[in-house]
């Protein structure tokens, strides 16, 4: 992929720290034919409106607002742009606060630049992307949580086949559906039609979701993830 075949049609970054920003423009900017940036909420909820972007890279801390507000009115803005969270913080609460308000995917900055753009392409091919440490955290809230959040997914009875469980316990690990699509000899059309079942099934629209459902009813363990 490169400057001259982008695969993807647009991009906004909104972070106070230029530097930042413009690491991202370097390191993904070639995978899509429009690049916008931002460094605080309020010009950046202007350049989502104006340019309408694909994908919206928010972090946390902004000089005007807490990313996860930005997120809530992004979401009730451009329901359809995916949004990834980019930060330095991996406190569970910002983690947390950031999923309830809506994000795709969570990236702590620390993390290298392949697993980066591997978020962005799992995003921008529908999917979700929380890394290691974000999904830690969200399984531990998920797993001893008692409130509205925790369950809200949550439906009893719901019948599913071997398959299914299967695909459930698979996706919680977050393995690709290539990868799933070879382990259970199905082809990858019929694993994204088993995983768009599942999620009406439980009642997800995200993997956060699945995996609330499948911690909660026992589907799979935390340490298995």
């Amino acid at each position: 992929m490169n400057a001259v075949n982008p695969t993807y049609k647009s991009i906004l970054v909104i972070d106070d720290h230029k530097m930042v920003a413009n690491g991202i423009k370097l390191i993904a900017g070639r995978l899509f034919e429009t690049f916008y940036m931002a460094h605080d909420g309020a010009s950046g909820m202007s350049q989502a409106l104006r340019n309408f972007p694909d994908l919206i890279i928010v972090d946390f801390h902004l000089p005007d607002m807490p990313g996860d507000l930005l997120v809530r009115q992004l979401k009730e803005k451009l329901s359809s742009a995916k949004i990834l969270a980019y930060s330095f913080s991996y406190s569970p609460d910002i983690i947390i606060k950031m999923l309830k308000a809506g994000i795709d995917g969570y990236v702590i900055k620390r993390e290298d630049d392949e697993e980066f753009v591997n978020a962005i392409h799992l995003l921008m091919q529908g999917r979700d992307y929380f890394c290691k440490e974000a999904r830690t955290h969200i399984v531990n809230r998920f797993s001893t949580a008692t409130d509205d959040f925790a369950i809200k997914h949550i439906i009893g009875n719901v019948k599913f086949s071997g398959k299914e469980l299967e695909l459930i316990r698979l996706l919680c690990k977050q393995v690709t559906t290539k990868e799933i699509s070879h382990y259970l000899n199905l082809s990858e059309r019929t694993i994204e039609q088993y995983r768009s079942n599942i999620m009406r099934k439980v009642n997800a629209k995200t993997l956060a979701g699945i995996i609330k459902f499948a911690i909660q009813n026992g589907v799979i363990m935390v340490d298995e993830l």
